[in-house]
């Protein structure tokens, strides 16, 4: 009995940490969308950026993302939501998570990569592009092809 009490113990021990990890990036990416959802598309970057202090978000790179989501904007209408199409993980310590940022003319592939160097998750790079609909159609034809 107590061997069986010891493993549930660990198991639910497990359980909960998977869980406060997984909280840990998924609560900034929420974070990153309440600010995305405000137009307030500077603050949204360096949210997600301020869990990483190898990254300076004045760098030339984060600068230059910024201002190509900002540009963005007024191309792609308004703001409507956004669609968590999926995540793959690399092991325990490496998490890409990847979302459909919908507007209105055309949605918008964001892909937030997180890593856990110790205990917290940390955001390893972010990502965006216009191209789901590219990856839609490939998936599309490779699932007619295999149909029998």
């Amino acid at each position: 009995m107590k061997f069986l009490q010891s493993v549930f113990g660990m198991i639910l021990v497990a359980t909960i940490s998977t869980s406060a990890w997984a909280k840990s990036y998924e609560q900034e990416i929420e974070n990153f969308f309440n600010f995305y959802e405000q137009g307030e598309i500077v603050q949204a970057v360096d949210s997600i950026y301020s869990t990483n202090r190898w990254i300076n978000v004045t760098s030339d790179q984060v600068l230059n993302l910024k201002g190509q989501l900002t540009a963005l904007q007024p191309m792609l209408g308004t703001y409507l939501g956004q669609d968590r199409i999926g995540h793959h993980s690399y092991g325990e310590r490496l998490i890409q998570v990847t979302y459909l940022a919908l507007f209105e003319r055309q949605p918008l592939r964001m892909e937030f990569t997180f890593y856990r160097p110790k205990d917290d998750w940390i955001i390893y790079s972010f990502s965006f592009d216009d191209s789901a609909d590219g990856d839609l159609q490939r998936a599309a034809r490779m699932a007619i092809a295999t149909d029998d």
